[in-house]
């Protein structure tokens, strides 16, 4: 289990939904309860193992692959007088290829490993998206009332799902400049409905988000968060997906664009771009004027648009024979990705460190954990009747006899604070050392 699964467990273990509710703020700061109220009742069906929480955000990447398709069969059905550029046929192999592309990288695959909100946010995302898209193709009230519903989802499940209705809020802005502002013009009216049924979805949680935007403040202070670079938003891409897997997917998803373009989607590939790029920019215009917070997981659901247009370049090739050849080189080095990536270990062995700690101790000691947040962790490994055997670290007053220090962000000069103040090694495992005063 890892510190930040730790916390999702300790918020979603709790014996009522009410007490869910009350812990989560603390917990988990960066959302509103839903992931933590889903995983509650998980638990209450299948048991707080880790295998049986993790198996919860896999099942929402499944749910994602199915929406990523979706997703496509509205965008490419999105046309300037209601007309595609493709036929149906043809929508639906792009649309396949697509969840394929998707399904096999790794960017979307790590994260429904792990008992984090994460998942949750892709997928209700990606069902946003599709609303949004068809709600401004063909109107309807039922399709306005989806796109509140699942704009303040995504939103509350983490709140960097803000960044893609900010995003589409700028597609709606080019809408209605194309419509030269006029009211009479339907695209015009339906902008202007979705602007205003974005902005009511996330100002309902404004209150939440700014103390998050606080909570982010305070974090970055310690230092594992740094500025990114100005080069990041491109590199968020090529690190995601693979050295080796990226000038493939980035030249197909090139050609895609170019002949997508040429072939009159100019809507579909002009949305898919501006989704792509609008929120990395965002994240670090934010993270240089607010604070660091240019996460990959933040930008999870800009990964899609990219194997959109993927799909397309694949598809616009000049034969069969070159389309299965380049699916298949996609897929292989997307793949391959997955298998050099599995064969380190990232993770830290810390049932292993908590175990080593607890023979350490002596009759009325106590252990601690750094980073401090990690004591869910010790908890979560730790017999019910022995939690008292562990407490929040505090550099002002601590008691602890033994320290577990994750290797993890640690800065070098506070690594050597800590080992300077527990010299004694207990136990070294990966990831994590075990020290004693």
């Amino acid at each position: 289990m890892s510190p930040d699964e730790g916390a999702s467990w300790a918020a979603a273990s709790a014996p009522t939904a009410a007490e869910v509710i009350a812990r989560q703020p603390a917990l988990n700061p960066g959302e509103l309860p839903i992931h933590d109220l889903m995983l509650h009742g998980w638990i209450a069906l299948f048991g707080s193992s880790v295998a049986a929480m993790r198996a919860m955000s896999a099942a929402l990447g499944v749910v994602s692959i199915l929406l990523v398709y979706l997703v496509v069969c509205e965008l490419f059905a999105l046309g300037p007088e209601g007309e595609s550029a493709l036929t149906r046929d043809d929508i639906g192999i792009v649309a396949g290829l697509a969840a394929l592309v998707f399904a096999v990288n790794l960017v979307t695959i790590k994260y429904s490993r792990e008992a984090r909100m994460y998942p949750l946010m892709l997928a209700a995302i990606l069902a946003q998206v599709a609303m949004f898209i068809r709600a401004f193709r063909v109107g309807g009230l039922a399709n306005y009332a989806a796109v509140v519903l699942l704009t303040a989802i995504a939103i509350a499940s983490n709140f960097a799902g803000l960044l893609v209705p900010a995003t589409e809020g700028l597609w709606l802005l080019n809408v209605v400049v194309r419509a030269r502002w006029r009211p009479d013009h339907a695209n015009a009216r339906r902008a202007w409905t979705l602007a205003i049924l974005l902005a009511a979805a996330g100002l309902i949680l404004v209150p939440k988000l700014l103390s998050s935007l606080r909570t982010a403040s305070a974090g970055s202070v310690g230092g594992w968060r740094k500025p990114p670079a100005v080069y990041a938003p491109f590199a968020l891409f090529n690190k995601a997906t693979g050295s080796f897997a990226f000038p493939i997917l980035a030249a197909l998803a090139i050609w895609g664009a170019v002949r997508g373009w040429r072939r009159g989607a100019r809507d579909a590939v002009g949305f898919a771009l501006l989704w792509m790029w609008a929120p990395p920019l965002m994240m670090v215009a934010a993270s240089y004027t607010i604070a660091p917070v240019f996460v990959e997981r933040y930008a999870l659901s800009c990964f899609v648009p990219f194997f959109i247009l993927v799909a397309l370049g694949i598809f616009e090739l000049q034969s069969d024979l070159i389309r299965v050849g380049a699916l298949v080189l996609a897929v292989a080095f997307s793949v391959g990705h997955i298998v050099s990536y599995d064969r380190k270990p990232h993770d830290a062995q810390y049932r292993e460190a908590i175990a080593a700690a607890s023979s350490a101790l002596k009759p009325g000691d106590v252990m601690t954990i750094v980073p401090a947040y990690a004591i869910e962790v010790i908890r979560y490994y730790l017999p019910a009747d022995q939690f008292n055997r562990a407490v929040r670290y505090d550099a002002s007053a601590s008691a602890a006899a033994v320290l577990i220090l994750g290797d993890q962000n640690l800065a070098p000069r506070a690594a050597r604070s800590y080992r300077k103040e527990y010299p004694d090694v207990v136990a070294r495992l990966r990831g994590v050392t075990v020290l004693r005063r």
